[in-house]
């Protein structure tokens, strides 16, 4: 479970840094639902405490990064992807621990 929580956090700094960095918002929407897809697949009978885990740190990330003085070069975009990343959180977690029953099963 320590394992799940430290890539929780090495994932939501690089969703973050993402954010931060881009334009559009096609691009870390896509990594917050890879990422997310990746921990439900990794852990898929208690990946919901590691999906809840990194969508508290991209919050964190987002407050933090407000707090730093690091200036996203669209703010809209970067506070509406904060505000809507745990719904694709919960949806990538529960489709990858979905994937690792499907292929997993015997």
């Amino acid at each position: 479970m320590i394992r799940n929580t430290f890539i929780a956090v090495i994932l939501a700094v690089i969703i973050t840094a993402v954010n931060l960095n881009s334009e559009v918002f096609h691009i870390p929407l896509l990594i917050v639902f890879l990422s997310t897809l990746s921990l439900g697949y990794l852990q898929p009978q208690k990946g919901w405490i590691s999906i809840i885990q990194l969508a508290i740190s991209i919050f964190i990330g987002f407050f933090s990064s407000k707090l730093l003085g690091f200036t996203p070069k669209n703010f809209t975009e970067f506070q509406f992807i904060t505000y809507i990343s745990p719904f694709l959180c919960l949806f990538g977690g529960f489709m990858g621990s979905y994937f690792s029953k499907i292929i997993n099963q015997k």
